[in-house]
C-alpha cells in the first residue's frame, strides 16, 4: 500500500481528533496536561487551555455529505452544533485558542489534512530583528509541541481498549446530553 492510500484510509482520524478535543475541552474545562515537558516550560507543569473560538465546521467524510458552518460567539455550545453531532457529523475545522500562562496562540485547524493555518503567536518581546525571528520560531515550536502532544494523547486512547470500553461511550453520552 502506498502512502496516498494510507492517508485516505486514515483521513477520519483528524475529524475524530478534533471532535475528541472538543469533548475533552468541555469535560476538563479546557485544561490539558501533557506527560512530557514543553520546551521553555521546564519549571512549570505542561498544562495549557484549549478553547474553541468563533468558528466551527462539522461534517461527514462521506461523499456529498452536507457541512454545517457555525461562526461567531461560542459555536461549540450551540444547539445546532450538538444536533449535527447527534446526526453523526464530526468537527472538521475549528478556530482554536491555546493559552499557556500569559501566552496565547490562535489558529485554524483543518482536520482533513491536519493543517494549521492563520497562526497568531504570543507577542514577541525581543528588540533585534534576528532575536524576533528566533523568538517567533521558538513560539511556533511550542505550539507544535502542544498540538503533537494532544494528538499523541488522543492516539494512545484511540488505539487502546479504553476507547471502546470507556472513552467512546462517554463521548456518546456527551453528544446525547447525558454528561
Amino acid at each position: 500500500m502506498d502512502l496516498l492510500d494510507q492517508m485516505h484510509r486514515t483521513a477520519f482520524l483528524g475529524a475524530e481528533f478534533l471532535t475528541w478535543m472538543w469533548y475533552r475541552s468541555e469535560l476538563q474545562e479546557a485544561v490539558f496536561t501533557l506527560e512530557e515537558k514543553l520546551m521553555g516550560a521546564e519549571d512549570a507543569p505542561p498544562s495549557f487551555e484549549v478553547w474553541f473560538d468563533d468558528k466551527l465546521i462539522v461534517g461527514s467524510h462521506l461523499v456529498d455529505a452536507q457541512e454545517n458552518h457555525f461562526k461567531g460567539g461560542h459555536p461549540t455550545s450551540s444547539l445546532e452544533a450538538r444536533t449535527a453531532l447527534r446526526l453523526g457529523k464530526l468537527a472538521t475545522e475549528a478556530k482554536l485558542r491555546i493559552v499557556r500562562g500569559t501566552q496565547e496562540w490562535t489558529l485554524a485547524f483543518k482536520a482533513a489534512n491536519f493543517s494549521l493555518g492563520g497562526i497568531k503567536v504570543p507577542a514577541v518581546l525581543a528588540k533585534e530583528d534576528d532575536e524576533k525571528f528566533y523568538e517567533r520560531m521558538f513560539l511556533l515550536e511550542q505550539l507544535d509541541q502542544m498540538v503533537r502532544g494532544l494528538y499523541g494523547q488522543f492516539l494512545r486512547v484511540r488505539l487502546s481498549e479504553e476507547w471502546d470500553t470507556t472513552e467512546l461511550p462517554s463521548i456518546r453520552d456527551w453528544v446525547a446530553g447525558q454528561e
